[in-house]
């Protein structure tokens, strides 16, 4: 498999495995179904899940869409995954009372005596997978010209 090829499979991956473990994880009871989170948090909770999905949706179809610029879908779709997972390690930082745990407050689980959260490793495991499928996508291409319609990119 070349590495355009490569890298093209490992951010459809990233964007549709991405988008249904958010909907799995989220339209759960710790999450969008927990009755205590206020009505209109859930619903922006919802709304998050829906934009992620049709985020996620458009960069597959940059991928795989006849393109003359092959790269710009490559860095197109991982800067859409790395968009959506990014603001997961700085949120509770920017917005006071917000938490990475979504279970009972105080019961965070601790790894060698230190609070570990196991979804921010999940989420730095897709942005470094999303970072090596760009490089190799790109670099894959690098020296490339493509041509389409006598255009040369």
């Amino acid at each position: 498999m070349n590495g355009m090829l490569f890298s093209k499979v490992l951010l459809t991956f990233l964007l549709v495995f991405g988008s249904a473990l958010s909907f799995a994880l989220d339209w759960s009871k710790n999450h969008l179904l927990n009755p205590l989170w206020h009505p209109h948090a859930k619903f922006h909770g919802a709304v998050l899940l829906f934009f992620f999905a049709g985020v996620a949706m458009t960069g597959v179809w940059l991928l795989w869409r006849e393109s003359a610029e092959p790269k710009v879908a490559i860095t197109a779709a991982a800067a859409l995954s790395a968009s959506y997972w990014t603001p997961f390690f700085f949120i509770p930082y920017l917005l006071p009372g917000s938490s990475y745990w979504a279970g009972i407050p105080g019961h965070e689980p601790h790894f060698h005596g230190m609070v570990f959260y196991p979804n921010l490793l999940v989420i730095g495991v897709f942005l470094a997978l999303t970072v090596v499928a760009w490089r190799i996508g790109v670099s894959g291409l690098a020296g490339q010209s493509v041509v389409k319609s006598g255009r040369r990119s």
